[in-house]
């Protein structure tokens, strides 16, 4: 991320330009956006243009990962610092993930601290704003009303036949997790 220039926008396509070639590659966006390197809509924020800086590289993503960890800091001060076993116990409780999933959220955390320096200084890093709609004129008596807030919940049952063969249900998982969890690009 420091050799290559901050896309105009960070997407599955991006990831691909860059050499990533897709799969569990695009799972790398969830963690920009953890680590709030890029905004809900890919945009790249003030952290990945300050980690550009090699001099202040380290510090800049050792600040982004305290940040994105914030609850993991919280409960460990010097969560960097932490073994293997106490970080999983920690993604573990908190999750209720799967063991692979957990051990995921490790090796993603183990890696990262890998490349900080959590004893350099900090610089000051301006948090992200997410983009606000544009305030419309309305009289008072509108403007009270508009406070509507829209949730959208989708919930999917699936009433599989018996079988022995397990190849039915890993396809099925497959094609699930493709349609269904795939990020646009």
């Amino acid at each position: 991320m420091r050799r290559s220039p901050v896309p105009d926008k960070a997407t599955r396509g991006w990831l691909k330009s860059v050499g990533f070639r897709g799969g569990n590659d695009s799972y790398i966006l969830r963690v920009l956006r953890y680590i709030e390197f890029i905004d809900s809509s890919g945009l790249p924020t003030d952290h990945w243009k300050q980690y550009k800086d090699p001099t202040k590289a380290k510090a800049v993503l050792a600040q982004a990962i305290r940040n994105g960890y914030k609850e993991l800091f919280d409960t460990y001060s010097d969560a960097n610092r932490k073994d293997r076993e106490a970080i999983y116990s920690f993604f573990s409780g908190k999750t209720g993930k799967a063991k692979k999933t957990v051990n995921y959220m490790v090796n993603t955390f183990v890696n990262l601290c890998r490349l900080t320096d959590f004893e350099a200084e900090t610089p000051e890093i301006k948090k992200p704003e997410e983009p606000k709609p544009p305030e419309q004129i309305l009289p008072k008596e509108i403007k009270a009303k508009k406070r509507i807030i829209s949730e959208m919940h989708i919930n999917i049952q699936l009433h599989l036949p018996p079988t022995d063969d397990s190849a039915v249900y890993d396809a099925l998982f497959k094609s699930l997790r493709k349609h269904l969890l795939s990020e646009e690009e």
